[in-house]
């Protein structure tokens, strides 16, 4: 909560002593060739709990190569 009260501080480049001639698009050193959407949520897996829930979990994370 302290965070959203904190100032935001913003600098310039000359505050910052870098030169406006060396920032920017035309120095940069890579460039965006394309880009793709994020594709759209899928529904997730529901696992019912009649007491082997943990091992179906830890199966799945396995399955998804997370664990």
């Amino acid at each position: 909560m302290a965070a959203k009260k904190k100032e935001v501080k913003v600098f310039t480049l000359a505050d910052l002593g870098v030169d406006p001639e060396t920032v920017g698009v035309a120095n940069a050193a890579t460039s965006v060739t394309a880009s793709t959407p994020k594709p759209p949520r899928t529904a997730g897996e529901r696992v019912a709990d009649e007491g082997d829930a943990g091992n179906k979990v830890a199966e799945y994370l396995v399955g998804q190569k997370i664990i």
